[in-house]
């Protein structure tokens, strides 16, 4: 089970702690540009975790990589929760990578290999611990 914690600072700043003990500064929109805002590390995580399945699949293709580049943007929905309605990522490639290899390693990543591109889809379940206690809705 990968497990991270996530500690308020103050206001809308956030310190965000990952299992192996890196550090991440997260904030809201209205924040002083102290971290990064939460969907802006969703574009992040989705674009990271594609981007390591794509290499190792190149490599594992043995295909001579000279560059590897992946931008993402999201288009949110309007009203709470604003999630978003659409992410496009656009992958820059460029070395010796036949086009069959490029579009067969972005496309098992995303069918096959992805955590953070399949987790989007899934339900999320939580738990509120307040003070220590859990609590449920009443």
């Amino acid at each position: 089970m990968s497990s991270v914690k996530v500690k308020w600072q103050n206001d809308l700043y956030f310190q965000g702690v990952s299992g192996s003990g890196q550090t991440v500064q997260l904030e809201g929109a209205t924040g002083t540009g102290q971290g990064v805002r939460p969907s802006e590390m969703l574009l992040l995580a989705l674009g990271g975790c594609t981007g390591m399945d794509i290499v190792s699949l190149l490599q594992k293709f043995e295909a001579r990589l000279d560059h590897f580049q992946v931008e993402l943007g999201g288009e949110k929905h309007s009203q709470h929760p604003k999630s978003f309605r659409t992410i496009t990522a656009v992958y820059h490639i460029s070395g010796d990578v036949t086009p069959q290899q490029a579009w067969k390693a972005v496309s098992s990543s995303y069918k096959k290999y992805s955590v953070i591109a399949n987790s989007l889809q899934a339900n999320i379940e939580y738990r509120v611990l307040l003070n220590g206690e859990e609590i449920t809705e009443k």
